[in-house]
């Protein structure tokens, strides 16, 4: 393919303004991240009176046995917390068994009751070790972890309300709202060499003009850019870019790989000239539609490839293209 001077320079611009997306540069990030955050709530997530620290201990554990955990330990540490180890029963194949940690403060009056009981934080123990695993595993254990935490908490809710201080609410934000993708759309069961081929055909098929590049069939990462006209009659255009992240099975197929846009709306377009003011005018209208037509074109060819619990997602909300950038905010002092 041919690239026309004006492309060259469009493209030499974008790789300046694109540097600040980080688009290739991705930090390490967990599934875990997505679906679930370790909160230390001021209040408690729920306080119980009259009740003996032993029923307390085992309503917690009860919850959490009947939502696919193992009680592994009650650790008491005098003047401290009582803490509450978990294991989730996951599949050893799956290299990582999460464990929960449950914190409580147990204050006690004369008969050994709770007076009251307060339960604390959650935390996931080894969170941070779901970085080192493979994306399908991250996203399998997530699916299992976070909804039995919730129902776990769930349980606790309703069977102790005979016990619960009503001074103080159940104070638990259920974290599962479903699965999300680390990057972008997801897919499995495909080559990343066919994968491309329908993306650039998509996006092509939509007016975007793509620009060569060169790229292993089994690249972890991978940019495709694309040009979008400004002035149909002239060289130049919107610089936007394709990023592919991949992992791969042992056939060589995505699992998964993921397709994120990277582009940057504030981008200095090209001079308009007197015949591109027309043009200039309509630019947003016709790169909105055109980036919606290579959505749906995706969507079409690569939809019975997601990744399971997965769904195709659209293109997000950006501004007008050529809008000034925002000003940074104001340092914030320490």
């Amino acid at each position: 393919m041919r690239i026309t001077s004006g492309i060259r320079k469009a493209l030499v611009g974008g790789c300046f303004m694109l540097a600040g997306l980080a688009a290739f540069a991705q930090p390490q990030r967990s599934v875990l991240d997505l679906s679930y955050r370790i909160e230390r709530p001021v209040f408690p997530t729920a306080a119980y009176r009259n009740i003996s620290v032993a029923e307390f201990r085992s309503t917690v554990s009860n919850a959490f046995q009947k939502s696919g955990f193992s009680l592994s330990s009650v650790d008491e540490q005098k003047d401290k917390s009582t803490v509450f180890v978990f294991k989730l029963d996951v599949d050893p194949k799956m290299g990582l068994v999460p464990i929960v940690l449950v914190s409580a403060d147990e204050l006690l009056d004369g008969r050994k009751k709770c007076n009251p009981c307060f339960l604390r934080s959650t935390e996931v123990k080894n969170g941070r070790d779901f970085k080192a695993l493979p994306w399908m595993t991250q996203y399998d254990l997530s699916a299992l972890l976070v909804p039995a935490i919730d129902n776990a908490y769930s349980t606790m809710e309703s069977v102790g309300r005979e016990h619960a201080d009503l001074a103080f609410k159940f104070n638990y934000k259920r974290q599962w709202e479903g699965e999300r993708n680390l990057f972008g759309n997801a897919f499995v069961g495909i080559s990343l060499p066919s994968l491309r081929e329908r993306i650039v055909r998509a996006y092509r098929s939509a007016g975007f003009i793509p620009i060569e590049s060169e790229a292993s069939a089994e690249a972890s990462e991978l940019a495709l850019t694309f040009s979008f006209p400004v002035d149909p009659a002239k060289d130049g255009g919107v610089v936007y870019k394709v990023g592919i992240y991949s992992q791969y099975d042992a056939d060589g197929n995505c699992h998964p790989c993921e397709v994120a846009e990277h582009y940057d709306p504030y981008q200095q377009l090209p001079p308009a000239g007197l015949s591109g003011v027309l043009s200039r005018a309509t630019l947003e209208s016709r790169f909105t539609a055109a980036r919606n037509a290579a959505y749906e074109s995706m969507r079409a060819e690569l939809e019975r490839y997601l990744r399971p619990r997965s769904v195709f997602s659209g293109p997000p909300k950006r501004a007008p293209l050529g809008s000034p950038r925002p000003q940074p905010g104001p340092a914030v002092a320490t």
